[in-house]
């Protein structure tokens, strides 16, 4: 488990932060991943380190997406009772029309197939080149750059189905 823990480590949060954009849960969410892999060891093939892996970031990916879910519940909550409290606030308008613009593209990206979605948290979020996504997704430069242009598309397609046509 440790060698597994040294040799995964880094993408699992990195995957994980991709998905939360938040350290503390990333790294929660990779400690949960060992805990869940210490509950459950059949599933690390020890003749196939591609299988442990796909498995790995099959744990990961859905608690982060679990957890992403909980705090996206929470934070729409906490936005309605802020908006409420801000009613006469001269920049609230402001505000508001960024979170809501926020709450769009996250909505527009949820949409999305989760291989898009990576992509483009990875290359605009995290500043990631063609050659770092390709490697940590294995995957070719050239796929990912190719992916990565249909996966704008999409987002524009979806963006423009919001309203928000200038994006």
């Amino acid at each position: 488990m440790e060698e597994i823990y040294e040799a995964y480590k880094d993408e699992m949060y990195y995957i994980a932060y991709g998905i939360l954009r938040n350290k503390h849960d990333a790294e929660d969410v990779v400690h949960e991943t060992f805990v869940a892999l210490l509950a459950n060891p059949e599933g690390i093939a020890q003749d196939s380190p591609q299988k442990t892996w796909n498995y790995i970031m099959t744990i990961v990916k859905n608690k982060s997406c679990t957890l992403y879910r909980t705090k996206q519940r929470q934070a729409d909550y906490e936005i309605e009772e802020e908006a409420l409290e801000d009613v006469f606030d001269e920049e609230a308008d402001f505000r508001l029309l960024e979170r809501e613009q926020k709450k769009f593209l996250a909505k527009a990206l949820r949409r999305m197939k989760r291989s898009y979605r990576e992509i483009l948290l990875l290359q605009y979020y995290h500043d990631k080149s063609i050659a770092e996504i390709a490697r940590l997704l294995g995957k070719s430069p050239d796929n990912v750059r190719h992916m990565s242009e249909r996966a704008r598309k999409k987002l524009k397609k979806l963006l423009k189905k919001y309203g928000f046509e200038s994006m």
